[in-house]
């Protein structure tokens, strides 16, 4: 990496783990305060459902703000507002602003999640791409675990919790409007072009669908895995730590897929880990109740699972620049989400009709679904062709 290079790409990491340590931090943060509160327990559900609710109304405008603002500017503006959002709680200690600032900090948090992961495809060499993606996955993951022991540290009531959310907020702001590189800007012949959303998804359509059944994946597997182990006989406590090594492996793997990715091929390293996803789910049921072989597995399926949103990411930098970087960039994390918002439910009601097996035959099938849609023969571009 050169050294032009290289403070864009640190900086955009940097805006990656602050944005992870705060999004740890601001769950349990205000769950903890507002119940501290005597608040309701339906409204403090009600208020962490605005965290979510922002990106969905607002994302679909991303690309346009990115065309008008920029990345830089965007980005600090984010940052900044979520400091607003804080410092709103404590100026005014009134249940109405921490709703308000929940719903406009949650919306901002959703978006940077979006907007640095294009900022980071921007800047980044596309022969390192898919280490540097990956390994910001292993980082964000990192941050977001810090998260909440920061918040053992400083408690959630007081003053010092919501200033001790605001000081990397503002570095934020900071490291943000430092970086000179805004995105790789958009090649010139693709400025103010009709990328249209419609138009852009047409061309990664089966990366929105690797999107959308990771969120669905994801979300069904940590929800609903406590519930599978309980079924297979395992303890409450037991049954707790399947999550815990299924989310190890979604923190570790996706930066040993990101090499692979870089070092193999993205679309071969693409097919191979949406199989692993198929293999290591429907192998669960014949693995319960043997942890020495069960951990590897989980730890095997929650990395698959999750590298199969990180390698959308580094096909997507590969293939799109500019505006249509912005449009698919942004359908790629709303299909997520709706993933995420879809994905327990149904599964949850198969698993009552049918038994727990449900849980990880229905997962499996889903990816598998989605390997065919690889492996297809394509007449257009939507996945990369390897270098």
């Amino acid at each position: 990496m050169t050294a032009k290079r290289f403070w864009p790409v640190a900086g955009v990491l940097l805006l990656i783990g602050i944005e992870a340590l705060l999004f740890g931090y601001s769950y349990p943060f205000f769950s903890l305060a507002l119940e501290s509160k005597g608040i309701a327990t339906w409204l403090i559900g009600l208020n962490a459902s605005l965290a979510g609710a922002g990106i969905l109304i607002f994302g679909p405008f991303l690309p346009a703000l990115i065309d008008r603002l920029g990345l830089k500017f965007l980005v600090a503006a984010q940052f900044a507002l979520s400091f607003l959002s804080f410092a709103a709680i404590l100026a005014f200690d009134h249940l109405a602003v921490w709703f308000v600032a929940r719903f406009v900090m949650g919306t901002c948090f959703s978006a940077l999640w979006t907007t640095t992961e294009i900022w980071l495809n921007g800047v980044v060499d596309d022969r390192n791409r898919g280490r540097i993606v990956g390994a910001s996955g292993t980082l964000y993951a990192a941050c977001q675990f810090v998260g909440p022991l920061m918040l053992s540290a400083t408690g959630s009531t007081g003053s010092l919790p919501l200033i001790a959310a605001m000081a990397p907020l503002a570095v934020g702001v900071a490291v943000a409007l430092s970086i000179r590189s805004a995105v790789g800007e958009t090649d010139e012949e693709e400025t103010g072009s009709a990328a249209t959303l419609r138009t852009a998804l047409g061309l990664a359509g089966a990366l929105i669908a690797a999107a959308f059944l990771t969120g669905v994946g994801e979300t069904a597997m940590q929800s609903l895995l406590p519930l599978y182990g309980l079924a297979h006989g395992l303890s409450e406590a037991a049954a707790s730590r399947l999550v815990a090594v299924f989310s190890l492996g979604e923190a570790i793997l996706v930066a040993l897929l990101g090499w692979m990715a870089d070092r193999y091929g993205r679309r071969l390293t693409l097919v191979g880990c949406a199989a692993l996803a198929v293999v290591s789910t429907l192998a669960l049921p014949f693995v319960m109740g043997r942890g020495f072989i069960l951990e590897p597995v989980l730890f095997i399926a929650g990395g698959t699972v999750s590298g199969l949103y990180t390698l959308g990411i580094v096909l997507i930098g590969q293939d799109f620049r500019g505006q249509r970087l912005a449009v698919v960039s942004t359908g790629f994390a709303m299909a997520y989400s709706a993933g995420s918002v879809v994905g327990a439910t149904p599964i949850g009601y198969l698993i009552d009709l049918f038994g727990v097996e449900a849980l990880p035959l229905t997962v499996a099938l889903g990816f598998l679904a989605l390997m065919a849609f690889l492996v297809r023969p394509r007449r257009r571009v939507e996945l990369a062709t390897e270098d």
